[in-house]
């Protein structure tokens, strides 16, 4: 078992829930923004392998969501127009992880809020930095990145939700990840080829 450092960017996920309320009067609508499920990463840099979020209070640092994170449209972090709500307060139940938006009032935003009101707008991602990632290797298919300390750091109205095929990348900034690995082989070679091509430290 071997544990070593790298700097990651910002990772973003669509949930594969929908809205689930709306109140028109305070423009606030309750969304599932995670259910930690697996989902295929295909990096340009390295080998394809599935990623799962681990959900529960001591996996999920909530402390960011709770002080009043961004509500973006489309992971759009920016300009200040695209920043169309608040997260008013997050929560982790039942293995998912929940969130009470509250919507801007401007002009500009009130298309986007009657499309939620008409459940045209339903898809939910989030944007989040990873810093403690266990790695399974598989046999059968690609490895597992088991991703056991991490922090929601805006939540997204997307029109595409979680594309399996392909990775987004929401902001330039890198955050520590501590990866833990069964040993320094192939996957080592592969993490320190990921971080080269990102210009990180291997």
């Amino acid at each position: 078992m071997t544990q070593r450092r790298i700097d990651l960017p910002l990772e973003t996920r669509a949930a594969e829930t929908r809205v689930a309320s709306a109140n028109d009067e305070a423009r606030t609508i309750d969304v599932v923004w995670t259910t930690g499920a697996r989902g295929l990463r295909r990096p340009f840099f390295s080998d394809p392998f599935e990623e799962e979020l681990v959900v529960s209070d001591n996996a999920v640092r909530m402390d960011r969501l709770n002080a009043g994170a961004p509500v973006l449209n489309s992971h759009n972090a920016y300009d200040l127009d695209g920043q169309i709500g608040v997260v008013e307060r997050a929560w982790i139940e039942g293995g998912k992880g929940i969130a009470t938006l509250r919507f801007s009032s401007r002009d500009e935003v009130a298309p986007i809020w009657t499309d939620v009101m008409a459940g045209i707008i339903r898809s939910v991602s989030v944007g989040y930095a990873i810093y403690r990632r266990e790695i399974i290797e598989q046999t059968d298919g690609p490895d597992l990145h088991r991703i056991v300390d991490w922090e929601p750091m805006e939540i997204s109205m997307v029109s595409v939700p979680f594309d399996a095929g392909a990775q987004t990348r929401a902001a330039e900034r890198t955050f520590p990840c501590s990866v833990i690995s069964p040993g320094a082989g192939s996957i080592g070679v592969r993490m320190r080829m990921r971080s080269r091509a990102l210009g990180l430290p291997a």
